[in-house]
């Protein structure tokens, strides 16, 4: 089974890549909402803690970086609701939500960052570190984040790999039983090669042993600025390092702020003004200054986290092991994420230093976005635009791309990167056709839905081949049952596949056990559901809609006064979509077994097991105005669930005597 990832998913996800905090041996029961709603929101918070903790940042990041994940789990959230997974695999899903939804966002969100206080000072400029990347374009395999950070770390040492395992050595000690004797510096220099090789990521505990605070390190090629020396012996040592370390003014005008000619003109000028000098000095200080062994730590310990997150999800999507470190884009996908992370990171740098406010921010983002990437504006970057309606096309076009994946389907091309013609075209049709299709879906859904005459909608449910238009009228809110119900019919009979074969029987149980209009529920009801229970089951997908096929299942108990027997099926219903996922329904079985459950009929009950339904009830909704931020007590959402248990849900078939608290009624159904 699979789900789209829950926030709850990606912050313990986020915690472990970290090692921010110590093994959480039911991480599962916090993922899937199964502690008591209290100590859930206190680990969430727990969690988010060590996480900023391990971060190290100081307390306006700490609070940028809060609001930060709130945004993304109210997108995220929406998400959820409004995307069925159906019969997808994880390696489909996590590529989707890879690729339009987490690294755009952290992509804008990083540069926001980085536009108002650098993550990375002293680190080369002109591109976002931590990725793995192509350095030269001679380069046949990708540069990890670690083997960056070293590479930083030695070219400011001025020294090899075996001189700084050396280093290390005579810093550190091992406490023996007898006494404390030096660290073996080959074991060291073993351990950096398998670093720096990329042939393993190094461990958080690992890291903060080797580079202690109590390390101290020969920096023989770092610049500082000496407050003892004039302005003209400063810049005289300025030009004196960049002679020694063979820098170009190409190579200073990648890695500083300064202009290509500027700095061919400071070099070559004999006497530069006092400006030039003071502004050649500062950005050379502040590219190659001396780091301290925290910021050494710090970057270790970022460019580990996403070095293990790149892997993670180049084996989750499915790339073999032997390409994961290959910059090709067909072999290796994983690389269109990171590409697709720095264009959102480098458009947002560049509309953030042309804009003067937010909102011209924002306005010159997306025009760069619509100019160099038409397409992937109106699709893999959907998710970045705030227009009202983004969201619900970004879920119809997942939506529909889920539907159409089969498990052994490889994952598809996002960006045209490195490659042919013929592949470019493919990828412009698939995506061109996305687009098409889902506009055509929401114009035919407008003219079925906006039919002033039930006649007129007849005639359209009867002349369309419009699946997906037909399933918006199922789930009107306006439309009459009578009309809903031939729309399903036409979805079963139009069914193109045996998925949209199934959701069409759905669609016909769900109007006699779910809808709440029963006024034009037939007699024989029971009979029909039994009918279609029967050849939803001999359906080849039957599998993949368990949840929904429990939750109907529960429904026809209930409505046969088997409460017992339809909380078990709601619970099972429950359960199943802990772990795979159909949009609101999640929050609606919640709603409806605890529904029964409190309804004044079951037997069993007892107040404390309440609880176990309420995160799912408002998280995924079910009850009216639900509310992350705000958690009603377990009273007030059974009193809710009750009410609703009577006026709603508890709808007997006909001639089935209908139970009231006072004992048993003839049914009105």
């Amino acid at each position: 089974m699979s789900n789209i990832p829950s926030k709850e998913s990606v912050l313990a996800f986020i915690r472990d890549v970290f090692q921010a905090g110590p093994a959480d041996k039911k991480r599962k029961e916090f993922e899937q909402l199964r502690r008591q709603s209290n100590i859930q929101l206190k680990t969430t918070e727990d969690y988010l803690d060590e996480i900023l903790s391990a971060l190290g940042l100081d307390e306006v990041a700490q609070l940028q970086a809060r609001e930060l994940f709130l945004g993304w789990s109210e997108v995220n959230n929406f998400l959820e609701r409004n995307i069925w997974v159906s019969h997808s695999i994880p390696r489909h899903i996590i590529w989707l939500m890879a690729t339009h939804v987490y690294a755009p966002g952290l992509g804008r969100h990083l540069a926001f960052w980085d536009s108002v206080q650098k993550t990375d000072p002293g680190m080369p400029g002109g591109r976002f570190w931590f990725l793995p990347s192509v350095m030269s374009e001679s380069d046949v395999t990708l540069t990890m984040p670690v083997t960056q950070v070293l590479n930083w770390l030695l070219d400011s040492l001025a020294c090899s790999l075996e001189e700084l395992a050396q280093v290390l050595s005579n810093s550190l000690t091992i406490t023996g039983r007898e006494k404390d004797t030096a660290a073996d510096s080959r074991a060291i220099r073993k351990t950096l090669g398998n670093w720096h090789a990329a042939t393993r990521t190094p461990g958080v505990n690992k890291i903060l042993e080797l580079f202690n605070s109590r390390l101290n390190l020969p920096f023989n090629g770092t610049f500082d600025w000496d407050n003892d020396q004039s302005l003209n012996e400063n810049f005289n040592r300025a030009k004196a390092f960049v002679n020694q370390k063979g820098l170009s003014a190409k190579v200073l005008s990648i890695e500083t702020p300064i202009p290509e000619a500027t700095v061919k003109e400071l070099l070559e000028n004999p006497q530069p003004g006092t400006a030039e000098k003071e502004y050649f000095c500062y950005h050379l200080t502040r590219r190659y200054h001396t780091p301290d062994t925290r910021t050494i730590r710090k970057r270790l310990l970022y460019a580990r986290a996403f070095q293990a997150t790149y892997f993670k999800l180049a084996g989750a999507i499915g790339v073999p092991k032997e390409a994961q470190k290959l910059p090709n884009p067909s072999i290796n996908p994983a690389i269109q994420v990171v590409s697709i992370f720095q264009i959102a990171y480098n458009l947002t740098i560049d509309s953030c230093r042309k804009s003067e406010d937010e909102r011209n921010e924002y306005e010159l983002f997306i025009k760069s976005i619509e100019e160099r990437y038409p397409l992937e504006a109106h699709t893999t970057f959907l998710s970045l635009n705030k227009l009202s309606g983004s969201l619900h096309s970004l879920a119809n076009q997942l939506n529909k791309r889920l539907m159409s994946l089969g498990q052994d389907d490889a994952v598809e091309d996002e960006l045209p990167m490195g490659c042919s013609k013929e592949q470019f075209a493919a990828l412009y049709k698939r995506k061109s056709e996305l687009l098409m299709s889902c506009q055509i879906d929401h114009d035919e859904s407008h003219r079925l839905n906006t039919a002033t005459k039930d006649g007129d909608l007849y005639q359209g449910i009867n002349r369309t081949r419009n699946w997906s238009a037909l399933n918006s009228v199922i789930n009107s809110n306006t439309i009459s049952l009578p009309v809903r119900r031939a729309a399903a019919w036409r979805m079963v009979d139009i069914a193109s596949t045996d998925l949209e074969h199934a959701y069409g029987l759905v669609a016909l149980l769900s109007q006699l056990l779910n809808d709440p209009d029963k006024r034009n529920r037939p007699t024989d009801a029971q009979d029909l559901a039994d009918a279609l229970f029967r050849r939803i089951k001999r359906t080849s997908t039957e599998k993949n809609l368990s949840p929904v096929i429990r939750q109907l299942e529960a429904k026809h108990e209930l409505a046969k006064n088997h409460l017992k027997e339809s909380k078990a099926k709601f619970d099972q219903a429950l359960d199943e979509l802990r772990v795979k996922g159909f949009g609101t329904l999640r929050g609606e079985v919640a709603r409806d077994a605890l529904a029964v459950f409190a309804s004044g009929l079951y037997r069993g009950f007892n107040s404390g097991a309440c609880d176990q339904y309420t995160l799912s009830i408002i998280n995924y909704g079910g009850l009216e105005t639900p509310a992350p931020w705000y958690l009603p007590s377990t009273e007030e959402l059974a009193n809710k669930a009750k009410d609703y248990f009577w006026e709603c849900l508890y709808q007997p078939y006909a001639g089935v005597p209908r139970l009231s608290l006072n004992g048993v009624q003839p049914s009105d159904a």
